[in-house]
């Protein structure tokens, strides 16, 4: 391993570490998600670490491996971009937090550049939109991360019979989020609305969707996550996001 890297980052969040320092989890665009100590960042001449450690802004630094603490350490940097509009818009800031709570969830995506930029991507735009379209940008990207992920489903057929499913319809899913047919459906089911259907296969350009779309929508993406992934946020959370 080469002891010293400079590398593209995104701090996520940050934890004391003694008193005048701090352990930082930073998702990284060669070694992926890495906790790395700052060190006198608390201390009177640690103004120029501490912006390099602010939560979900863009970083570039030198990074060095200690192989016998085994403890990454940010030595220095500079930050390339702030996150500004997270700090006056609440939905804003619970959506970034939510993401990062993904990314911790699955690893930071297997240390794989295609996620940091996937992440990178996400936290660009969320910054940028309008406050009230965040509840419809975050779906859409967590929609793209369950494909990063290798487990979205299929919204095109049945997963039990292979059956085309209907255009004009709202459909049926399972507890696991796979698509159910109603010749296959045993009981009652939860229904992904054809809106939030016709969302996500659309990529956003269909316009925003109604409340009860996104709740719908939300519910629906919550059920693929769940058993894939530990999260901390809630849905508590989630109605601050999609508000």
């Amino acid at each position: 391993m080469n002891r010293l890297v400079k590398e593209d980052y995104i701090p996520l969040n940050s934890s004391p570490l003694g008193d005048n320092h701090k352990l930082t989890l930073v998702l990284s665009s060669g070694q992926g998600l890495i906790r790395t100590a700052v060190f006198g960042v608390n201390g009177k001449k640690g103004g120029a670490l501490r912006s390099l450690i602010q939560p979900f802004s863009y970083c570039r630094g030198d990074l060095y491996y200690d192989p016998v603490k085994k403890l990454w350490r940010l030595k220095e940097g500079e930050c390339l971009e702030m996150r500004d509009s997270f700090h006056l818009h609440l939905n804003k800031y619970y959506a970034a937090l939510f993401w990062a709570d993904l990314v911790t969830g699955s690893h930071g995506g297997g240390g794989s550049s295609d996620f940091f930029r996937l992440t990178l991507d996400f936290l660009r735009c969320l910054d940028r939109e309008e406050e009230s379209l965040t509840g419809e940008l975050f779906l859409s990207y967590l929609w793209r991360y369950l494909e990063f992920e290798g487990i979205q489903p299929d919204l095109g057929s049945c997963s039990r019979c292979g059956r085309k499913a209907p255009s004009e319809r709202a459909l049926c899913y399972a507890a696991d989020g796979q698509i159910v047919c109603s010749h296959c459906r045993v009981g009652t089911l939860p229904l992904l609305p054809r809106e939030a259907r016709d969302f996500l296969n659309s990529g956003r350009d269909g316009g925003p969707l109604t409340p009860g779309g996104r709740q719908s929508l939300a519910a629906y993406l919550m059920s693929i996550c769940k058993p894939h992934f530990r999260m901390k946020m809630d849905s508590t959370a989630l109605k601050i996001i999609l508000k």
